[in-house]
C-alpha cells in the first residue's frame, strides 16, 4: 500500500501507530499536500486494490482530516482551512 500511495501526486508521509490501551486498535495516518491529491490516489485504478482492503477494515470515523496547525522545528504554522476557502 506504502509503494503506490508514495509514488502519487502530492504524497508527504504515512504514518502507522497502535493504541497503547488496546493493541488491536491501529492508526494509519496518510499526509498530503491537499485533500484532492489524496482522494485521487487512493481512489485510483492502480492503488484501489491496494488500499480498499486495508481501508475497509477501518472504523467508521471520519477519514480525512485537514492541518490546521502545526509546530515543527521550534516555530508553530497556522494553516487556512479549506472550509474557510470560496
Amino acid at each position: 500500500m506504502v509503494q503506490g500511495l508514495s509514488l502519487e501526486p502530492g504524497f508527504i508521509e504515512i504514518l502507522a501507530g497502535r493504541s497503547p490501551d488496546d493493541a488491536t486498535t491501529l492508526v494509519v495516518v496518510q499526509k498530503w499536500d491537499s485533500i484532492g491529491n489524496a482522494r485521487r490516489a487512493i481512489n485510483s485504478g492502480k492503488n484501489r486494490m491496494e488500499v480498499w482492503p486495508v481501508m475497509s477494515s477501518a472504523q467508521d470515523e471520519p477519514t480525512m482530516f485537514e492541518t490546521l496547525f502545526e509546530f515543527k522545528d521550534g516555530f508553530g504554522t497556522e494553516f487556512e482551512s479549506v472550509l474557510n476557502q470560496d
